[in-house]
């Protein structure tokens, strides 16, 4: 049992070919820093490539 909690998860996702156009608009919402935190390197074997 993981006990009383509270979780607020507000997620915008972008499908398709030009997906990462839209990635500069978005980030202007957060400020001039980002952080980005992954872990077990499964950001780099699933990464977007270029075909």
């Amino acid at each position: 049992m993981l006990g009383n909690f509270s979780c607020k998860n507000g997620t915008r996702l972008y499908f398709g070919e030009d997906s990462l156009n839209y990635l500069k608009d978005e980030l202007k919402n957060f400020g001039e820093r980002v952080v980005l935190i992954y872990g077990g390197g499964s950001i780099r074997k699933t990464a977007f490539t270029t075909a």
